[in-house]
């Protein structure tokens, strides 16, 4: 998923997108990159039948002017069943999810 950010500079928006990932262990804040490790939670309703999940997630924060930016989301997402991890296709809920903190982030 992307967002473009306008009437913002880059620092602030790169800033923002670091906040929208607490919670997940940070691997990598370097190069308009923000990379995170696994984390565990729940499954949602629309994940049946995993006792848990794990995700982990990267932004990329990239400067298309003095003022816009474009951030892209990408989720990686494995539920546990019957003993092994599974991988988990649809992962837009999490990635709207980031976007939303990102915009809650830019204040």
């Amino acid at each position: 998923m992307r967002a473009v950010v306008a009437d913002l500079p880059y620092d602030r928006v790169f800033a923002a997108a670091v906040r929208a990932v607490e919670g997940y262990p940070i691997e990598r804040v370097a190069d308009g990159v923000i990379a995170t490790g696994w984390r565990s939670r729940a499954p949602r309703p629309d994940e049946p039948g995993f006792e848990r999940v794990e995700e982990r997630v990267t932004l990329r924060v990239e400067p298309f002017g003095e003022r816009v930016t474009r951030v892209t989301v990408e989720v990686d997402a494995r539920g546990w069943r019957e003993g092994a991890f599974w991988p988990l296709e649809d992962t837009r809920a999490t990635a709207r999810e980031v976007l939303a903190r990102l915009r809650e982030a830019q204040g």
